[in-house]
């Protein structure tokens, strides 16, 4: 991997440099073409303000809205609701499959970030929208694993992909964090009772090493893979609750989790299968979103835990040295983060999660360098947008010689990178032109 510091480049080269870069999906089919990208300080600079790219991103959701009206639920939906991907254009995909533990809680954050951002009501409601859809979709009270928002939901119900009948309970303490979130915004009792029903389900079937199955039929509890998911998940999700419910049992939790994701994640650097559309992987398998997320969270908790920050920079290390490419894409030199170990295709909402990551441990320790880093892949974004506003969720194959002219593009890949980049805003005010 080439170092991301490049030698300080004057801003008068700099600026001649255009800022027309060409893009991975325009590129002739013969090379992958890429051109330089202004260069200051040893921080890429951005195609255009942030500020810009991020408006026309989520004007470019709205596109999907195909009838769908804010707060009413009975009638049409966006896109995002229940199906995963979306078109080049904006409208809904056909395809008629979604994540909804996942993507759906990732949709909330986005949207109340955006809303506190913007200042538009319409951002909060859309938030709840998901949220209520969530309540009224769960998996039935009377199940073995009841309350749990499905990780994959199929032509109407819940299961499919390579979940098959199964759910993945990580991603419901995931979810849990949005019902969280959506109750400090709202004071809606119902979303920290959705909460608070989650984590009753999860704490009647952790293991005493801490663990949970990572596909798991919720009818009869029916274990269909043991190994795999995000610790970090089920670490934050009790955190939180605990600091709005105090009840013994999620303090159990939290405290199980945490040993179990420092010594699995951090010591033994075993993460397994993540994605819900993923056969079974070894234990070594690496995947860039929860190993960005687990470094986060560990440098975000490193005040009252200094030994954090080394572990954190641990999984950091293991990450660039096996999904940051800081070369062969067209925003070189600045990171470009692909999505997991068997399908390394770099991707704006990856790197754009690397990239708090790095902000957080800057926060933390004042190390510029990481600072550079994330300005660097932040301003990176910018060249992985669309004309139409849509960040392309297939930015740049590693070693790409031919691109392929098809790709689809999922909604995630688009609200992760807004998401992020909303969050690292008041870190680094740099990204505002401040």
């Amino acid at each position: 991997m080439r170092p991301l510091i490049q030698p300080i480049v004057s801003a008068s080269i700099a600026l001649f440099v255009s800022f027309s870069v060409v893009r991975a999906a325009d590129a002739p089919a013969s090379a992958p073409t890429t051109s330089p990208v202004p260069v200051i300080d040893g921080i890429v600079q951005p195609r255009r303000p942030l500020k810009d790219a991020i408006a026309d991103a989520m004007a470019f959701l709205k596109k999907g809205d195909d009838g769908y009206v804010p707060g009413t639920l009975d009638g049409p939906l966006a896109g995002y609701f229940t199906s995963a991907h979306v078109m080049t254009d904006g409208s809904p995909s056909s395809r008629k499959f979604a994540f909804p533990a996942r993507q759906h809680a990732y949709f909330i954050f986005t949207f109340l970030h955006y809303n506190k951002y913007s200042g538009e009501a319409e951002w909060l409601q859309r938030a709840k929208d998901l949220g209520d859809w969530n309540l009224a979709h769960s998996t039935p009270s009377d199940a073995a694993w009841p309350n749990l928002p499905w990780a994959v939901w199929t032509e109407g119900h819940g299961g499919g992909s390579q979940d098959k009948d199964a759910t993945e309970p990580d991603k419901a303490a995931w979810f849990g964090k949005a019902y969280l979130a959506l109750y400090d915004v709202t004071k809606d009792e119902r979303y920290l009772e959705g909460a608070k029903k989650i984590a009753e389900t999860l704490v009647k079937k952790q293991s005493e090493d801490g663990s949970w199955p990572f596909r798991v039929v919720p009818r009869d509890g029916t274990v269909r893979q043991q190994f795999g998911g995000a610790p970090v998940y089920y670490v934050e999700f009790f955190q939180l609750l605990s600091k709005r419910d105090p009840n013994p049992k999620w303090g159990k939790a939290y405290d199980r989790s945490l040993k179990l994701m420092i010594a699995r994640n951090v010591e033994q650097n075993q993460w397994g299968t993540y994605h819900e559309d993923i056969k079974e992987k070894a234990p070594e398998y690496l995947s860039a979103e929860p190993m960005s997320f687990t470094a986060d969270w560990l440098f975000r908790n490193s005040k009252d835990h200094p030994e954090y920050i080394d572990m954190g920079r641990k999984v950091i290390e293991r990450m660039e040295a096996a999904l940051v490419h800081t070369s062969g894409h067209p925003a070189d030199p600045a990171p470009a983060v692909s999505e997991q170990a068997g399908f390394q295709h770099m991707m704006p909402g990856h790197t754009a999660r690397y990239c708090l990551a790095l902000t957080d441990l800057y926060v933390a320790t004042g190390d510029k360098d990481a600072k550079r880093k994330a300005l660097s892949g932040f301003n990176a974004l910018t060249y992985m947008q669309s004309d139409a506003g849509l960040f392309r969720t297939m930015f740049q194959l590693v070693n790409e010689k031919k691109p392929h002219p098809n790709r689809e593009d999922w909604y995630s890949q688009h609200l992760y990178t807004v998401c992020h980049v909303l969050e690292a805003l008041p870190k680094l005010p740099e990204l505002n032109g401040k």
